[in-house]
């Protein structure tokens, strides 16, 4: 099963990814899974009774068209060590309220890109026009509570995904490996699950 681990010195940041992921709808998965890239549409409301829209893809990282399967910085259980910045994982669109956030353990490796960004007017209207506007494309539809959390949905559909199609290499990883069988697990100061 896919797996992050992140670390954070924010209680309130650690608690703000929980609730995303908790809070995340998965609207629509992908008809037609292709092979080391999984489409997505993701979409939440501001403040400003605005929806922004983000369409982009995760791929499977490679090194010479050979996938990465495991990227890990650190032993299981370790906590004193550097992490990858989020902002290394995700290349734009980071939202403040998560900047500074570090990956100390993703499996597997499936940098984010976004390659359009919308905002539209209104909340209710503008989420039926996008599930209309989606759902003859073999794209995956993901409703996030907040537009800043589109990431967090975005990983949360990706282990979905994994759950329901695992990759052979990747299980034969899993089975040998101590860390924890969770999708998300967050680290703070005062907790580590």
């Amino acid at each position: 099963m896919p797996k992050i681990k992140v670390r954070t010195n924010d209680q309130k940041v650690y608690e703000k990814l929980v609730e995303a992921y908790e809070k995340t709808i998965i609207i629509q998965k992908q008809k037609r899974l292709t092979y080391g890239r999984w489409d997505f549409v993701v979409f939440g409301q501001t403040d400003k009774n605005e929806t922004v829209l983000r369409e982009g893809y995760a791929e499977q990282a490679s090194i010479k068209r050979v996938p990465i399967y495991i990227a890990s910085l650190a032993q299981p259980g370790l906590t004193n060590v550097n992490g990858i910045p989020i902002e290394e994982f995700i290349e734009e669109d980071v939202p403040e309220k998560y900047k500074g956030l570090e990956i100390i353990h993703v499996d597997p490796l499936r940098p984010l890109t976004i390659k359009k960004r919308d905002t539209l007017p209104g909340i209710s209207r503008a989420s039926d026009q996008i599930c209309r506007d989606y759902e003859n494309e073999n794209i995956a539809v993901i409703h996030s509570p907040h537009e800043s959390d589109w990431m967090i949905a975005v990983m949360k559909y990706l282990s979905e995904c994994d759950r329901a199609f695992p990759d052979t290499v990747q299980e034969a990883f899993s089975r040998n490996s101590p860390l924890h069988r969770n999708f998300l697990s967050l680290e703070s100061p005062s907790q580590l699950n």
